[in-house]
């Protein structure tokens, strides 16, 4: 819960708390016209001259106001959590700003989320990985040992679904068309890469502990809404 507001979106909202409130009401009717249309750079210059403050503070005010309403609708906070990570990451806020913030929130909550799921539609998904370690061997006239060099295709795929669905549903190879099989899958993607074993580890372990985050509550609370 501690990283819903990062310390650079702390130092932004902080602009705003010292602001009154009727202030920060209409940033927060800004925030939801940049999820619906983008950044109104004329409106953010005229609120800048109206606090007597610039463009770019403005601006990231609004960035920062618009981070915490999607980040907050993707953990699917409850009123008790909302007020708990807020008061510790902005300890400026006072009890009516804090009720100004929840109620933004949760009255733009459905807005966000429909929103978060139009923007995935054609997000990829792995698939499968092939992999093969390539390296020079027994060469007298290399002075340092020689690293070998790691390439990766992955496939990846617009359409989310069973890893098991297509073997288990596919025709048997001699049966289907030479023609058919020759025709590449639309959905499909394949992206090359390549790496040393240094960056490899590094990878290795940034994917685990991606993976130990997934088992937190902090996640599974984002996940039950999505899967909903």
């Amino acid at each position: 819960m501690a990283r819903l507001i990062r310390p650079d979106q702390s130092k932004q909202l902080r602009f705003l708390l010292d602001q009154p409130e009727e202030v920060l009401i209409e940033f927060c009717k800004l925030a939801i016209e940049y999820i619906n249309s983008g950044i109104n750079e004329k409106k953010c210059t005229v609120a800048a001259k109206k606090l007597s403050s610039t463009y770019e503070i403005v601006r990231g005010a609004l960035e920062g106001l618009v981070a915490l309403l999607i980040d907050s609708t993707k953990l699917a906070l409850s009123e008790r959590e909302f007020t708990s990570v807020v008061q510790t990451a902005l300890d400026t806020i006072n009890e009516k700003q804090t009720e100004i913030l929840w109620q933004f929130i949760t009255s733009k909550r459905n807005l966000v989320d429909n929103v978060l799921r139009a923007s995935c539609q054609d997000e990829l998904y792995f698939r499968d990985l092939e992999w093969r370690i390539e390296g020079r061997i027994a060469s007298r006239t290399l002075r340092s040992q020689a690293t070998p060099v790691i390439k990766m295709k992955f496939h990846l795929d617009t359409e989310c679904v069973s890893e098991y669905r297509e073997k288990l549903h596919s025709e048997p190879v001699d049966e289907m068309p030479e023609i058919e099989s020759a025709k590449p899958t639309p959905t499909r993607r394949e992206v090359l890469a390549e790496t040393d074993p240094i960056m490899l580890q590094h990878m290795i372990q940034v994917l685990e502990q991606g993976l130990l985050e997934a088992r937190t509550r902090r996640v599974r609370n984002y996940v039950k809404p999505s899967q909903s």
